[in-house]
Parts: structure tokens; C-alpha cells; sequence
């Protein structure tokens, strides 16, 4: 007996120092306020949805600046393209035609004629139409962002020029610097030749300052705020 009331008294003293441990915990939920805590983490989450959003909003902003830029450098290339044509290629071609109608007509009346063809030499473009702005902007996506229309107009225009146009050009100095005899000893058929391949080259060189005229009659690509 005496054993089983010292497991009894034992029972008990476990049982209430239970209930003593359970009851602070009790007082601690009792405490809590869920309510701030719900606000924290709300607070929390706007904050998180907010960083990501200004995040988003700051690349999207850089991706616009950085395709105005390459499109401004694109405008400024083409617009360079055209004084080119117009001021240099051009009245170049215009300069070899007339030599070799003079050259073709001196030899009609006299084939033992002299005739210098080292203007000719002179009168062959030197320069290159750019499209090193047009092969960044591409290459760096920034296109992806542009008006569609107008890259497509665009890239119709460079496909041209570093085409058929390049090509034309190609056999035109092969022809020019193709006879290496002495100066007086140049057949007829070399004036003939450079006359036919100049006046394709000047239809050529029309149709391409037509295309020049497709992107800037783009009111998206006319208007591009770009600074000078």
C-alpha cells in the first residue's frame, strides 16, 4: 500500500506539472497578434511584388533607350549613304560614261588614236556604302523591340546593297583596271565594255537611293527622337 500511494502522489504531482508547463503557452497563443502579424506579411509580399515590378519596369526602360540608340545610329548610317550616292557615286558614274564616249569616238574616227584611261582609275569609287550600325542593331537583338515594318524595310534595303549592288560594283573595277597595256594602246572594245557596265551600274545605283527613300518615308523611323 504504501507503494501504491507513493505512485499516486506521483501521478498527481506529474499530472500538475503538465498542467503548469501547458499553461504559459496557453497565455502565449492568447497573446499573439495575429492581426499585425497577417499585415507584416502582406507588407512583406507588396514589398517583394513591388521590387519585381520596378525591376521589370527598369529593364524594359533600358531595352527602349538601348533600341532608340541603335536605331539613331541606323538613321544617321543611312542618311550618310545617300550623300554618298548622291554627291560622290553618281556624278562619278556620270564623269565615266563621258570619258568613254569620248574615248569610243575618238577611236570610231581613228583607231590608232590615243586615249589615257588612268581617269578612269581615278573616277572609281574609293569609298563604301556603311552598314556597320545596321549589322550591331542586329546582331544585338535591339531590332526585335523596332517597329516591323520598318526594319523589314530596311533589311530589304542592306540585302540589296551588299548584294547585286556590291556585285555590280565588283565587276565594274575588274573592267576598269582589266587592260594593263600602255597608255594610248587601248582597244575599243575596253570603252564599250566599261559603257555598258557604268550604265547598268547608274540604273542600279537609281533603283537603290529609291529604296534610301522607303525607311525615311517611315513616319516611325522619320520621327525617331535622335540627337544630331
Amino acid at each position: 500500500m504504501p507503494t501504491e500511494t507513493m505512485d499516486h502522489e506521483d501521478d498527481l504531482q506529474e499530472a500538475s506539472t503538465s498542467r503548469q508547463t501547458r499553461r504559459p503557452l496557453s497565455k502565449l497563443s492568447a497573446q499573439v497578434n495575429w492581426r499585425a502579424v497577417i499585415a507584416e506579411s502582406v507588407f512583406i509580399g507588396a514589398s517583394i511584388l513591388l521590387a519585381f515590378a520596378l525591376q521589370d519596369w527598369d529593364e524594359a526602360t533600358d531595352i527602349e533607350d538601348r533600341t532608340l540608340i541603335a536605331l539613331c545610329n541606323v538613321k544617321f548610317e543611312l542618311e550618310f549613304n545617300r550623300v554618298l550616292i548622291d554627291r560622290d557615286f553618281m556624278p562619278r558614274q556620270q564623269g565615266m560614261l563621258a570619258l568613254s564616249s569620248a574615248s569610243i569616238a575618238a577611236l570610231q574616227i581613228d583607231p590608232e588614236a590615243e586615249t589615257d584611261k588612268t581617269d578612269l582609275y581615278r573616277l572609281m569609287v574609293n569609298d563604301s556604302l556603311r552598314r556597320s550600325a545596321w549589322t550591331l542593331a542586329s546582331e544585338s537583338g535591339y531590332l526585335l523591340h523596332a517597329d516591323f515594318e520598318m526594319a523589314t524595310e530596311i533589311g530589304a534595303l542592306i540585302d540589296y546593297q551588299e548584294g547585286q549592288y556590291q556585285v555590280m560594283i565588283g565587276l565594274v573595277r575588274d573592267a576598269v583596271f582589266e587592260h594593263n597595256g600602255p597608255i594610248g594602246d587601248v582597244p575599243i572594245d575596253y570603252y564599250l565594255r566599261i559603257t555598258d557596265l557604268v550604265t547598268e551600274w547608274v540604273g542600279q545605283t537609281s533603283f537603290l537611293d529609291r529604296k534610301y527613300e522607303d525607311p525615311f518615308a517611315n513616319e516611325t523611323f522619320a520621327n525617331l527622337a535622335c540627337d544630331a
